[in-house]
């Protein structure tokens, strides 16, 4: 099995130059983009999964079954590899580039600039929104090996757009690992009971970004979070919604 590539930062920063200045963007709109040897680096100890492609589903529902081939594909990663920017934004350059031209419909796009920008780069808004590193994330921060199903509270965040992209996806409290299990396990118990998911995920990520501030979330367990969830459950349903806005699209 071959090594992972990725480009270099200087072929990096030339094509986000290109976007930002809305120049070579017809190259988004090709099968691929063509690079040189030159402009790639292979890294070592991280292998180049095969078939990753194919296992991907690029249709607007399909990001569950994609987050998940793509965690599987790149499960020894360390956090530490996983929060450099350039791997993933070279993966979406690059190998998956096919992907992620159908997944943001880049050849029917009213504004190809913005789309790009959006997803496949990595900008102030954070990881999440990069559309293959937040892919992984997600998953990484959500899955669970002592369950059935590791991948049952995963789920739970990818049924919600509001939930995954605006608020707990993005929120500081998300990559506290037990926070996350305990409030996404809540949510799997009482999804019957809540009506606008919207709602809770407001009330929710405000509460617990608060609450950081003053308690040391990192070192409280997922049943603490589970029973915050419990207690303050009426007062989440009851915060209004915000339209998600055109950046974050």
């Amino acid at each position: 099995m071959a090594l992972q590539t990725i480009l270099t930062k200087k072929a990096l920063e030339k094509i986000k130059d290109d976007v930002d200045l809305n120049i070579n963007l017809e190259r988004f709109l090709a099968d691929d983009i063509p690079f040189e040897d030159k402009d790639m680096l292979v890294i070592p100890g991280i292998k180049k999964p095969e078939g990753l492609l194919d296992r991907l589903d690029a249709t607007t529902d399909g990001d569950f079954k994609s987050a998940v081939a793509i965690y599987e594909a790149y499960k020894n990663l360390t956090p530490l590899q996983a929060i450099e920017d350039t791997f993933w934004e070279s993966l979406a350059l690059t190998d998956l580039f096919p992907y992620m031209q159908q997944r943001w419909s880049l050849r029917s796009t009213q504004n190809l600039q913005a789309a790009v920008k959006n997803h496949f780069f990595v900008k102030s808004h954070g990881m999440i929104r990069q559309g293959i590193g937040g892919l992984w994330w997600l998953v990484y921060m959500t899955v669970d090996e002592d369950r059935p199903n590791p991948y049952e509270l995963t789920e739970i965040i990818f049924k919600n757009y509001t939930l995954r992209f605006i608020r707990l996806g993005i929120s500081p409290v998300l990559q506290h690992k037990e926070a996350a299990i305990g409030i996404l396990q809540y949510l799997k118990d009482h999804e019957n009971d809540i009506e606008s998911m919207e709602n809770v995920s407001n009330g929710l990520t405000s509460y617990f970004n608060k609450l950081g501030a003053v308690k040391q979330l990192t070192y409280l367990d997922r049943d603490f979070f589970y029973s915050e969830m419990e207690k303050h459950i009426e007062e989440f349903k009851a915060c209004s919604t915000h339209a998600a806005s055109d950046e974050e699209e």
